[in-house]
């Protein structure tokens, strides 16, 4: 039976996996496998089976088997991390979705359970999950790339309040991707994302500012002239070649490395946007 089990796992059966690594774990109609067990049980929590996590839960309790198991401690917390999230707590799956992002240990970076993580927490009324779900459709991180989709979950969040899906849904707005384009509209939102404390709104609204006053709005002439001011240490140019590098503008792939490098320079430079971007971005 673990067995058949086993192959169903590998055919994409959750439940399958669920069961068969219990019966790995246990040792029930195969030599006990550990390694497997934890992998195939870890494999089925992970994937939405709340029994699952129980059951790998249970198992490390028992019997000195997390004596046996490395990293039993890690092994432990994204097993009832997982539980939680999917036993209701909105904010747990939000900050499950941050850490499979992230990849921040023990959690393996891997976009497409950061998009699951935070779809739980969005179907479960917490707003910033839906704002960070919103992001992983505008750029394809680990679901089909979907800007009508994206728009509406930043929609959503910004209606309850999330400020940052408001400047989300600015961005979208002014560029005409997922809905039409309405510049207007687009300062609106920045300004009450701005307002409510989301350095990206005010940096955004600064920077359509500086465009209307007449900086280039061509991407590629906007990077060139930004950059040339932030090397003669304009601690607001490095904070718009920071924002620019962060939504990857038409020409350009979205950096996040060469934005927090341009928003560390503007920080050192004595901005305090910039500061206030690192804080909440974990830059250098």
């Amino acid at each position: 039976m673990a067995r058949m089990l086993t192959d169903a796992c590998s055919l994409g059966d959750i439940h399958a996996c669920g069961y068969a690594g219990r019966m790995w774990l246990e040792g029930r109609g195969v030599t006990s496998d550990t390694d497997r067990g934890i992998e195939m049980v870890l494999t089925a929590c992970e994937g939405g089976v709340a029994l699952a996590c129980m059951a790998g839960l249970r198992w490390l309790s028992e019997g000195g088997h997390a004596a046996a198991v490395k990293d039993a401690a890690a092994l432990r917390q994204r097993l009832d991390d997982q539980h939680s999230c999917l036993t209701g707590s909105g904010d747990v799956c939000m900050q499950l979705g941050i850490a499979f992002y992230a990849g921040a240990p023990p959690f393996p970076q891997d976009y497409a359970r950061a998009a699951v993580a935070y779809q739980r927490g969005c179907d479960l009324g917490h707003a910033l999950a839906c704002s960070n779900l919103g992001d992983e459709y505008e750029y394809g991180n680990g679901v089909a790339r979907d800007l009508a989709h994206a728009a509406a979950l930043y929609e959503r969040a910004c209606r309850a309040g999330q400020v940052l899906g408001c400047a989300n849904l600015g961005h979208l707005v002014q560029h005409g991707e997922g809905l039409p384009r309405d510049l207007a509209r687009a300062r609106g939102l920045y300004r009450d994302a701005c307002t409510g404390g989301d350095v990206y709104g005010c940096l955004h609204l600064a920077l359509m500012a500086a465009e209307d006053a007449g900086a280039p709005r061509e991407p590629r002439q906007s990077v060139d002239h930004w950059q040339r001011a932030c090397d003669r240490r304009d601690a607001r140019a490095c904070t718009f070649i920071g924002l620019i590098f962060e939504d990857g503008p038409d020409g350009y792939a979205r950096d996040e490395a060469r934005s927090l490098q341009a928003m560390s320079r503007a920080c050192d430079l004595g901005n305090q946007d910039g500061c206030t971007w690192l804080r909440f971005h974990g830059g250098p």
